[in-house]
């Protein structure tokens, strides 16, 4: 049976690069919530010779991941799946941010774990998580994703936090900045569930990539590049060459951790650069 690569939000932007990438492991399954954009996405990857499907998908609704889930299932079987879906501080409420950020990756990692019999689940988390410490009681709620109640009480939680650029960015930023700090910590909770099923997980941390979501947003980009090491924001595809080589079934010894990606510039900011 042949072995399926699955990318959530791998309509656009790194998620798309990520599945052309993914390509040479098997077929590709893409999930988005633009039937439009599903289209477009499958018009480029079989232009870059991907066998590629898609299928509409929000990882926000339990029901809408098991119906792309199934589908992905009807090519072959579930191998790596790239979690890349997700909303920005920008054109988001607090509210979408943790239903999509946080519980869509609760959705994805409870529906597509059972699903696997090898291969490496990854989220697609932000350096910006790295901005944000979370208070104990969080610590708490993070502990149990799977309570009823979890969205409401995460975002109880994340409003509560005072913004770290207060005047600089919009108050979403520090939701935003919270859940992906959720989605490192919750990728490494789930080292042990996948381990005892010979399976990896782990997420990866982009700096600021030329994306429409990038472009998208009021950025200073030159002023962004200035603050790496090589003076430029990354290439999309360069997260995609980097997660491809990272689920390779050679490196199985790789799991349980947030793998950065972000030119120098979490090292350039916290730690004193030698001359």
């Amino acid at each position: 049976m042949q072995k399926v690569q699955v990318v959530t939000g791998g309509t656009s932007g790194m998620g798309l690069c990520t599945a052309i990438e993914l390509g040479k492991y098997g077929p590709v399954m893409v999930g988005g919530r633009s039937q439009k954009r599903i289209d477009e996405a499958l018009a480029t990857l079989k232009e870059a010779g991907v066998e590629a499907y898609g299928h509409q998908c929000d990882i926000s609704d339990l029901e809408s991941l098991k119906e792309f889930a199934a589908a992905a299932q009807e090519i072959g079987q579930i191998n790596n799946v790239v979690n890349a879906a997700g909303v920005d501080f920008d054109t988001s409420t607090h509210e979408q941010m943790v239903r999509i950020n946080m519980g869509g990756t609760i959705n994805v990692v409870n529906t597509f774990m059972p699903l696997m019999e090898a291969g490496c689940l990854v989220n697609y988390s932000s350096i910006t998580g790295y901005f944000y410490r979370p208070f104990e009681e969080e610590i708490a709620i993070w502990n149990e994703p799977d309570a009823p109640d979890f969205i409401e009480k995460a975002l109880e939680q994340v409003v509560k936090h005072p913004n770290p650029q207060a005047g600089m960015l919009i108050d979403e930023y520090v939701t935003y900045c919270g859940t992906k700090a959720f989605t490192i910590y919750y990728s490494k909770a789930n080292t042990v569930r996948f381990g005892a099923r010979g399976l990896r997980i782990f997420s990866v941390a982009p700096g600021s990539f030329m994306t429409p979501m990038l472009q998208g947003q009021a950025t200073d980009i030159e002023r962004i590049a200035e603050r790496t090491a090589f003076k430029r924001v990354g290439r999309p595809e360069e997260m995609a060459k980097m997660i491809a080589a990272l689920v390779d079934p050679e490196l199985e010894y790789l799991t349980g951790c947030d793998v950065i990606m972000d030119g120098g510039k979490s090292a350039m900011a916290l730690t004193k650069q030698l001359a």
